[in-house]
């Protein structure tokens, strides 16, 4: 018989996996109605390992995948990466 502490520590890792995929499904559905549709995506750019798309009219990328040719995913804000001083 499990003790009641590792039940409710069980229920609370549900619940946060719960709340994490409710908060991802609302994510997208704000994203779709008040986020860029991307209907004028730039040429494919690949760095550092990733290949994406770029919104020309408001920035944001979207994956793509080179073998499929094909845009895929939720668009995200690319953050510049931090120049480490030398």
């Amino acid at each position: 018989m499990q003790s009641y502490a590792m039940l409710k520590q069980q229920r609370m890792k549900d619940d946060a996996e719960r709340i994490r995929a409710m908060n991802e499904a609302a994510q997208r559905v704000l994203q779709r109605l008040f986020g860029c549709w991307q209907h004028d995506l730039s040429r494919p750019f690949s760095y550092g390992g990733r290949t994406y798309r770029v919104c020309v009219k408001c920035g944001r990328s979207r994956n793509f995948n080179p073998t499929t040719w094909k845009t895929y995913g939720a668009s995200y804000v690319l953050q510049p990466n931090p120049v480490s001083p030398n």
